[in-house]
């Protein structure tokens, strides 16, 4: 504990542990819930509203009703001699074609076709094609229903069936929100944060400074000293976690009782989007707790083992900076597990298991089955890389490599 203690007060001596560690996951996880809902429904609510210019050719051949649903749509339509052109180079997000006769086509009881120009991946282009597609939706259903009038017929013999959707989650998986995947990511990457710079300063920043072979020669064995140097890992790791925990019940409180009040029906479904609405019970904060102590272990073991090989803390930081990649590549394929449809034995594999996992706690649907098989996993792989970081530490090539 002494040897725990030490690295401890080490890392705190140091400013920038306790920015990384307790306030950034602190903040971050409020920041990104409130402000991405806020800045993209701004965004959206401000190109609803602002009247947009968009190019248009063959402006005598388009009817005054569709002409008239296009600017409901806050569109102002603006002639152009080259629609592809216009929209490539940004002069307007999108373009209209109506060719000629369009209007005798429509008259004579056939088929007519607008060509639409948009830019594909550009959000202001394609939000912009989405009010003329409205536009002339509501434009064919008004010619639909002239046409079935003449031969005395009700337009909703088209429409013979209806769907009405029903949402069958839960009520945990609807306040979770479609990126609650974000949070398991945002807690493994802080574990990882901020388990690093005490886990490289007591290996390969004590071998740079000289003071790793005082404490090897002094009366503490060697297990002692490598049970220390986690503990130490652990806690700043476990800090980061939990700072991130609680950073997001607090955006998630803050969103239900300030932001969600005063925002119409839109804003609130955007912000359910982002998990705004997700009400952790005791239970499922404490799984979400276990879960991080263990993973917090695990990466405090790995991160002992992989930066004791370091010669200097600048090389032990290009030896951890690939590690990211174990909690991005699993937070890409959490993304995406329903289409996946992975089985059980996901729950095998150390870091893929634990995101699943919170991300079923987040969601509400966790199982017991589940939970131990991911919390067994987790325990048996940071025995063995403690058990490899003990090796290494009775290991004088690796201790004495400068």
């Amino acid at each position: 504990m002494d040897i725990a203690q030490k690295e401890v007060l080490s890392t705190f001596r140091d400013r920038r542990a306790i920015v990384s560690n307790l306030v950034l996951p602190l903040l971050l996880l409020p920041v990104v819930m409130l402000g991405m809902p806020l800045l993209l429904g701004g965004l959206f609510e401000r190109e609803a509203t602002t009247v947009t210019q968009l190019g248009l050719v063959g402006a005598e051949n388009m009817p005054a009703t569709l002409r008239a649903a296009i600017e409901a749509q806050n569109v102002e339509l603006v002639e152009v001699a080259d629609p592809e052109a216009a929209v490539r180079e940004d002069e307007f997000p999108a373009a209209i074609v109506v060719p000629e006769g369009f209007v005798e086509t429509i008259a004579a009881g056939g088929r007519a076709e607008v060509q639409l120009y948009s830019k594909a991946g550009n959000m202001r282009s394609e939000l912009n094609v989405g009010k003329v597609q409205q536009a002339v939706a509501a434009f064919q259903q008004s010619v639909v229903a002239e046409r079935l009038g003449r031969v005395g017929l009700d337009p909703s013999v088209l429409q013979p069936v209806s769907v009405t959707m029903v949402d069958a989650s839960s009520e945990a998986e609807r306040g979770s929100g479609q990126l609650s995947w974000l949070i398991p990511f945002f807690i493994a990457l802080w574990t990882l944060t901020g388990g690093q710079m005490t886990a490289i300063d007591a290996t390969a920043g004590e071998k740079e400074r000289g003071t790793l072979e005082v404490l090897l020669v002094s009366p503490v064995r060697r297990g002692e000293v490598v049970v220390g140097k986690f503990l130490a890992t652990l806690t700043f790791g476990l800090s980061a976690a939990i700072m991130a925990i609680v950073g997001y019940l607090v955006g998630g409180a803050i969103m239900r009782g300030v932001f969600l009040p005063q925002m119409g029906e839109d804003a609130g479904e955007m912000i359910a989007i982002m998990g705004g609405q997700f009400n952790a019970g005791i239970g499922a904060i404490g799984l979400l707790l276990v879960s991080a102590v263990l993973l917090a272990a695990f990466v405090a073991a790995l991160l002992l083992g992989i930066s004791l090989f370091a010669r200097s803390f600048k090389e032990a930081q290009s030896y951890i900076a690939p590690l990211s990649f174990l909690f991005v590549i699993p937070a890409l394929v959490l993304q995406f597990k329903d289409l996946i449809g992975l089985g059980d034995g996901v729950y095998l594999i150390p870091v893929l298991n634990v995101l699943f996992y919170m991300d079923d706690v987040v969601k509400g649907v966790a199982q017991t089955d589940q939970m131990l098989i991911t919390w067994v996993t987790l325990t048996a792989a940071t025995a063995v890389l403690l058990w490899f970081a003990y090796r290494n530490f009775k290991r004088e090539n690796v201790i004495f490599r400068t």
